[in-house]
């Protein structure tokens, strides 16, 4: 269990029925994909599908229709999966299979280890690799099962030990001896060789079905690649001193994909290094018995445009234009300090024969059909025309550039449509001209703070510095910003200040909430007048709330988002590194106090920030958010249908005691006479527990068997529609 179980001993991921946005007990928002973004008069087909930094490729059949489907999983710390459906229209982001995936990190490939036709998941656990298997549920789904914590490999000595692969690392998952089941080829913790794992699934069982490995080989293909850079040296001896020697050099990453790109059967290489932006490919001239790499070259696909993408690329090789040849698709590999827009480059296999040829076609395949701004893009709603429609302004930690900086700028998508039925027209990626102040990340905010009717813009930065930019525009024109106070008060945060304007205490003053790096907020009340703003360097309150989004070894990168609901109560949502955002209550008359967490959501991803407004008498509300991926997500208020749970108002389940340890107990109307279906799910909307009861064996549960956390529970009947959480210690 790592770190993130920390988290959910107080976070709750279950989304509530239509409630508006201030009102609300539980967290309640699903993906709204049907609003359109037009680019350039053409309409983006996938605009919320949140952006992608170092995305690792694989196919699946998603929704069981015999046509393989897009997965992309997101590497980091906290890895995130995108799936997109194969449809005569093109692949269509698909977020409503998110939560059938487990909790990944570092890396992820589908592949079907026991020839059911069902992709299974290969993953990365500290030093080696997991299986998940995907089973088939009931109702037709999906589900992953774990298969192995770690992979086993025997040696030549007989013993037993995990297959080791770097978290930097990708390896190769194919059949490389051709006897139909899965092997396994990764460098060795030297980084040197490459290790060779033969599945003997067939040739002890004759079956494919199990995951039974030796170690084949220490230095499979007789080759070595030097520990410093990614130099390859041919035929090499693979005795011990030359192993002795390499240890002074040390494995920094490597990624490894493994295909045929000579037709005679073997698998040869394609390989990817920390460090460097090309790719080496390595032409085998063995047989399946014993490999032999005979050949390099350094510029892969010569025939082509050669892939020269900073840095650490990876190759993917699968069926990108669907039609019927596998494709490579590049990436980076390194989720830092890399490229983060058009570093997904496409090379169509043009060949009619068993030779692959590669011919390079673009280099922002799918991104080209969604909003991307790099890095942890941050938007928020403001009526930027004064047309009384609420557009969308968002800004980033910035585009990654080749010399190692980013450019950090504000997007201007105008809201072309309604209050309640918003389009949206991409009208620039440089509003209001801030490429041109170098700022280290922007992070937008609008308020009137002067008291002439319309706002202005304070931006923060990664630095933990605000500017201020006045609105000179007329009364009811479009805003136009001219920065009049940078480094606004003298004030700094820290890091990473992420701002809202708005009046926290309530006395007609515009005041300013921050979040910053180490996860708490910051208030800082407006002591001025309403047509002069005044601030003082120093926070009124430095950890206002008394909460932080900041685990135990992490840093929080918290973004706050203050609403009011219909009735007046302040509700405050906050962002997080870890993906999270919190909601919270018990504000007003208590600025000064601890506020209550009453609920949070998982969005699948790293560096979360939320924003959003009620619709005028709908009781329902539009939300975006931004992410580490560069992307922005659109949602509405619903429930998820993921949980199976439908949408009806519940009553309370009162669950004793919460938290729990071993029996849950919880009292029922004396009336209830017929069979119970009870369902437990767990903060990723995963099913846990399904079962039956009658009313009368429903006195108390066992849950001996679930991890600790957060969990909803359902119990429905014709009778009854009820739910309630409870956290097993």
């Amino acid at each position: 269990m790592h770190h993130s179980i920390k988290i959910r001993l107080f976070a709750f991921l279950f989304f509530l029925i239509n409630t508006p946005i201030g009102s609300l007990a539980q967290l309640q928002i699903i993906p709204d994909l049907e609003t359109a973004v037009w680019f350039n008069s053409e309409k983006l087909t996938n605009p919320w599908a949140g952006g992608f930094n170092t995305p690792q490729f694989s196919e699946m059949d998603l929704n069981k229709d015999g046509v393989m489907d897009l997965v992309a999983f997101e590497r980091g710390f906290y890895g995130s999966v995108k799936c997109f459906l194969n449809t005569d229209s093109g692949w269509k982001y698909a977020p409503e299979y998110h939560h059938a995936f487990p909790e990944m990190r570092n890396w992820m490939l589908l592949r079907d280890y026991n020839c059911d036709g069902l992709m299974d998941i290969f993953t990365s656990v500290p030093g080696g690799v997991s299986v998940w298997q995907q089973q088939t549920k009931n109702d037709g789904s999906f589900q992953f099962v774990k298969k192995e914590n770690f992979l086993q490999s025997t040696d030549s000595d007989g013993v037993d030990a995990p297959i080791y692969i770097a978290v930097t690392d990708i390896p190769a998952i194919i059949d490389m001896d051709d006897d139909g089941d899965l092997d396994i080829l990764s460098f060795n913790l030297v980084g040197s060789r490459l290790e060779f794992h033969r599945n003997l699934s067939q040739e002890l069982v004759a079956d494919c079905g199990e995951l039974i490995f030796e170690k084949a080989s220490n230095c499979w293909g007789y080759f070595s690649e030097d520990g410093n850079n990614n130099t390859v040296t041919l035929f090499d001896t693979c005795d011990n001193t030359a192993m002795r020697e390499m240890a002074n050099g040390k494995h920094a990453g490597s990624t490894i994909l493994a295909l045929d790109l000579t037709g005679n059967g073997l698998k040869d290489l394609l390989l990817g290094d920390i460090t460097y932006k090309n790719l080496v490919s390595l032409i085998n001239g063995g047989n399946l018995q014993e490999a032999s790499m005979i050949s390099q070259q350094t510029d892969y696909p010569s025939n082509s445009l050669p892939v020269d993408l900073a840095v650490f690329p990876a190759a993917y090789h699968l069926d990108a234009d669907k039609d019927g040849i596998n494709d490579l698709l590049i990436t980076p590999n390194n989720p830092n300090n890399s490229r983060n827009t058009n570093q997904i480059w496409w090379y169509k296999n043009v060949s009619a024969t068993a030779v692959p040829e590669f011919v390079f076609q673009q280099d922002n395949y799918l991104i080209e059909s969604m909003i991307d701004l790099g890095e942890r893009s941050y938007p928020v709603f403001f009526d930027a025309d004064a047309d009384g429609l609420m557009d969308i302004v968002a800004g980033s930690f910035g585009i990654y550039q080749s010399t190692g900086n980013y450019i950090s700028q504000l997007l201007y998508l105008r809201n072309i449509g309604s209050s309640s039925a918003p389009e949206y027209e991409w009208i620039t990626d440089d509003y209001a001209g801030l490429s041109v102040f170098g700022f280290d990340g922007v992070y937008p905010a609008f308020g009137d703070l002067d008291g002439d009717g319309d706002a202005e813009m304070l931006i923060g930065d990664e630095t933990g510095h605000f500017h201020l930019f006045e609105n000179t525009a007329a009364h009811g024109a479009p805003a136009e910003f001219v920065l009049t106070h940078p480094n606004y008060f003298q004030i700094d945060v820290g890091q990473s200040a992420k701002p809202q304007l708005i009046d926290v205490n309530k006395d007609g003053l515009t005041d300013i909430i921050s979040g910053e790096r180490g996860g708490s907020i910051l208030y800082f009340e407006n002591k001025g007048t309403g047509q002069q703003a005044q601030f003082s360097t120093e926070p009124t309150i430095s950890n206002w709330g008394k909460l932080n989004v900041l685990p135990d070894e992490f840093t929080g990168f918290s973004a706050p988002f203050l609403t009011v609901d219909s009735l007046g109560n302040s509700l405050l949502y906050v962002g997080s590194e870890q993906g999270w955002v919190y909601a919270f209550d018990q504000i007003d008359d208590n600025l000064q106090g601890e506020f209550r967490l009453i609920d949070s959501s998982n969005f699948y991803g790293m560096h979360t920030a939320l924003n959003g407004y009620e619709l005028p008498g709908k009781g329902n509300s539009i939300f975006v958010s931004g992410s580490f991926t560069g992307g922005i997500g659109f949602y509405r208020s619903g429930t998820p249908t993921f949980y199976g749970v439908d949408e009806f108002t519940y009553s309370t389940l009162k669950i004793q005691p919460n938290p729990v340890t071993n029996f849950l107990r919880f009292e029922l109307p004396a009336e209830l006479t017929e069979p119970l279906q009870l369902a437990i799910y767990n903060t990723f909307g995963q099913l846990v527990m399904k079962q039956s009861f009658l009313p009368e064996q429903l006195n108390s549960i066992e849950l001996k068997d679930l991890a600790s956390g957060l969990y909803l529970l359902s119990l429905k009947s014709s009778q009854i529609r009820s739910s309630g959480k409870f956290l097993v210690k």
